[in-house]
C-alpha cells in the first residue's frame, strides 16, 4: 500500500522504492452503488489512484490495478469475480466487502495466483450519505498478504482493522443488522405508536432524536444497564400494561414492544420482573 523509504507495503512481491508518503497503489473499485462509490470517494481522499468498474465492459480498468476490491451484492461477489478471471493475478489482491461471506467467495481468483480478503466496515451506506470512516472497524480475514494489505489501507483511512474468524462472520453481521437496520426498524414502530398520540412521522422524529442522542451516549458512558430506564427497571406493572393496551390497534408495534421487553427482563435490571413476565406473555 504506502511505500516508504527503505521499504516497499503492497500486494506484489516486487519491491519498489518510492519517496516518503507516496501512494503508489491503484484501487479498482467495482461496483459503483452505495458502498462503492462512498468508499472510492475516502480512498481518493486517502492519497490512493482509484478507478471505478461499473461492469464487465470497464474491466480493463482493473487490469493494472494492485488491489480490486468488489463492492456489489453479496449474491453477485463470486459472479462479477468469475468475469475478471482472464486478467493476471498473481501480484494483486482481491477483497470483497461481504459482512456474511468469507473470503472463499473469491475463491476462483485465489486460484488463479491473488492474495483474497473480506474487508467489511461496520458503517451504514445509504443514498445521500457518504459516512465518514476514521475510527471505523474493520473486519478482515483472509490471506496474509491480502489481510497485510487491508490493515494497511484501511489504517490510511483512518478505520480501525479488527480480525475475524471465518466461522464468526455469520454471527458478526447478525450483530451488526440488529444494531443499524433493525434500530432503524425500531425507530419506525415507534413513529406507529407515536401516530396513536396525535404525532405525524415529522414531528416523532424531531421530538426522538434528543432522547435517542442522550441514550447513546448514556450506553456508551455507562453500558446497557447503566443507560436503562423507564416503567420496566422501576417494575411498574400498571403502566406496561396500560402501554399494550394502547398498542392494541397497532399490533406489529405492540408485538415489538412485548418482544423487547422480555429482551429487557432478560438482560437488564428490573423490579416486579415476574408480574411483568406474566404479563407479557398475556
Amino acid at each position: 500500500m504506502r511505500a516508504v523509504r527503505g521499504a516497499a507495503i503492497g500486494c506484489s512481491s516486487r519491491v519498489v522504492w518510492y519517496a516518503p508518503g507516496v501512494k503508489q497503489t491503484l484501487i479498482a473499485v467495482v461496483g459503483i452503488g452505495r458502498l462503492g462509490r462512498a468508499l472510492a470517494q475516502r480512498l481518493s481522499e486517502s492519497g490512493y489512484k482509484v478507478s471505478k468498474v461499473r461492469s464487465r465492459k470497464s474491466g480493463a480498468l482493473a487490469t493494472n490495478a494492485d488491489v480490486v476490491w468488489f463492492c456489489v451484492p453479496d449474491s453477485q461477489i463470486t459472479r462479477v469475480a468469475a468475469r475478471f478471471a482472464d486478467q493476471t493475478w498473481r501480484t494483486k489482491c482481491a477483497f470483497h466487502s461481504s459482512g456474511v461471506l468469507t473470503s472463499d467467495a473469491l475463491d476462483c481468483l485465489r486460484r488463479l495466483g491473488a492474495a483474497v480478503a473480506s474487508v467489511h466496515p461496520l458503517m451504514t451506506f445509504v443514498a445521500g450519505s457518504v459516512p465518514e470512516l476514521g475510527g471505523v472497524p474493520f473486519a478482515i480475514e483472509g490471506d496474509a498478504r491480502a489481510v497485510t494489505a487491508a490493515r494497511e489501507i484501511v489504517r490510511e483511512l483512518g478505520g480501525r482493522p479488527v480480525g475475524i474468524k471465518k466461522k464468526d462472520k455469520i454471527a458478526y453481521h447478525a450483530f451488526a443488522t440488529m444494531i443499524c437496520p433493525l434500530l432503524v426498524s425500531l425507530l419506525a414502530s415507534a413513529e406507529n405508536a407515536a401516530e396513536l398520540a396525535g404525532m405525524s412521522e415529522t414531528e416523532a422524529r424531531r421530538r426522538m432524536m434528543p432522547i435517542i442522542r442522550q441514550t447513546l451516549r448514556n450506553y456508551e458512558k455507562l453500558g446497557p444497564a447503566g443507560a436503562f430506564s423507564g416503567p420496566i427497571v422501576r417494575g411498574d406493572v400498571e403502566t406496561v400494561q396500560a402501554h399494550l393496551g394502547a398498542l392494541r390497534t397497532r399490533p406489529r408495534a405492540r408485538a415489538v414492544y412485548i418482544e423487547l421487553a422480555k429482551a429487557a427482563l432478560e438482560n437488564l435490571p428490573s423490579a416486579n420482573s415476574s408480574e411483568l413476565a406474566r404479563l407479557l406473555r398475556r
